[in-house]
């Protein structure tokens, strides 16, 4: 994913600690990248890389199938 095609706002399909998690995008990180919150956790996630970042999650209660 490039980072022009990120939304703020959008949920995504993002690696966070080594696994693929449901991510809602909240904000710009003014050390660059978006902050985030984990839908699985509900815990906040600094994304850094629009690398990170698979795709966008066409509905949240999809990611129960979704494996690595």
């Amino acid at each position: 994913m490039k980072k022009a095609q990120v939304i703020i706002g959008e949920t995504y399909v993002a690696k966070v600690s080594g696994t693929l998690a449901p991510v809602r995008i909240t904000g710009v990180s003014p050390y660059g990248g978006w902050f985030g919150v984990n839908a699985k956790t509900n815990r906040q996630v600094r994304i850094k890389s629009a690398q990170r970042l698979r795709g966008v999650l066409a509905q949240p209660s999809a990611m129960k199938e979704i494996k690595p």
